[in-house]
């Protein structure tokens, strides 16, 4: 397929786009280049016998800007990789704050450096219409903790491209999450859509299991530990030595007192994922069901000391240092605590 192309400036913007011999020529004023954009896409996508879905279209809304400039640097930086790319981004938005795809472009390459909060920092306030990239960015920073802007970026998704399975996984398992601080009748609403949300996404991505994972989230949150093992089970066939996945499924057994399920689970989770202090907590209570004290001491003890910034480790470790008469180890541990 012959392809070619030119984007210049005229007194406004002046496309060109040849497909195959086929020719399209557009005008736009400065602040409707991104349309511009759009309609020279859709004849392409045309000649080439496609048609571009309403979540692509969408997609060019992030362009809009009423600097020439801007939006040159942007396009510029979509066509480089690295710290070229990074810095036409960086100049797109230092001509335009306010545009989007340079922010979206800058906040992915600061996740993949693991810089989460400057990433949120910067897409903070920042409204995506390109569902591809809210998707993206929200399960991203989902992942590094910064669950409240996650959750918006994933309510974009959805909104733009409700066909995006993980991103209604990801905003179903947010959902069911954030359901238990409501009323009883807004828990229950929020569980229903949470539920229904997990569904879809399990027939759009069934081979992913994180869409199996956020409906077991979606029914432990209501409390049907059964059945949500169930899902975790389907899951974990999908994805076993997955260490958020071992963590919850885990933690879902012990929900339900049923510690001799929990246990083996809490064990890969442990291997999986060494440096997570709340595994070690996991198997502290495991231990306690199962009515070994001591092995729930010396894990309580193994969690405080991986993870000495949380407090309920280390009330943890207190308490079963109370029960076991060591009290000056649980008078330590609380007051450590109590400092965090």
């Amino acid at each position: 397929m012959a392809v070619a192309g030119r984007l210049w400036i005229a007194g406004g913007w002046r496309a060109e786009l040849s497909v195959n011999g086929a020719a399209r020529t557009e005008e736009a004023d400065f602040e409707r280049g991104h349309h511009l954009l759009c309609r020279m896409a859709e004849f392409g996508a045309q000649q080439a016998g496609r048609e571009l879905g309403e979540p692509v279209l969408r997609s060019f809304d992030d362009l809009a800007t009423n600097s020439p400039a801007a939006l040159l640097h942007c396009l510029s930086g979509l066509g480089q990789e690295g710290e070229a790319a990074r810095r036409e981004w960086r100049r797109a938005f230092e001509l335009d704050p306010r545009m989007a795809a340079p922010r979206s472009g800058l906040a992915a390459m600061l996740l993949q450096q693991g810089q989460a909060e400057a990433a949120a920092g910067l897409l903070a306030g920042v409204g995506l219409s390109d569902g591809f990239a809210a998707a993206e960015l929200g399960l991203g920073l989902w992942a590094a903790g910064e669950v409240a802007l996650s959750f918006e970026l994933l309510q974009a998704a959805v909104k733009a491209n409700p066909q995006n399975g993980l991103a209604l996984a990801a905003l179903a398992a947010q959902l069911a999450r954030r359901a238990g601080g409501g009323e009883p009748d807004e828990q229950h609403e929020a569980l229903d859509e949470a539920q229904l949300l997990a569904t879809q996404a399990t027939q759009l991505a069934g081979d992913d299991y994180r869409t199996w994972a956020a409906l077991a989230d979606v029914h432990r949150a209501r409390g049907d530990f059964s059945q949500a093992g169930f899902f975790y089970g389907v899951a974990l066939r999908l994805a076993p030595e997955a260490p958020a996945l071992l963590k919850d499924a885990g933690a879902n057994w012990l929900q339900a007192r049923q510690a001799k399920q929990a246990l083996p689970l809490i064990k890969q989770a442990i291997a999986a994922a060494p440096q997570d202090a709340e595994n070690l907590g996991n198997l502290a209570f495991a231990h306690i069901l199962l009515g070994d004290p001591q092995a729930a001491l010396e894990a309580a003890r193994r969690a405080a000391k991986l993870g000495p910034h949380h407090a309920r480790l280390r009330i943890l470790h207190g308490d079963l240092a109370l029960r076991a008469g060591k009290k000056e180890e649980a008078l330590e541990a609380w007051a450590r605590a109590a400092e965090l």
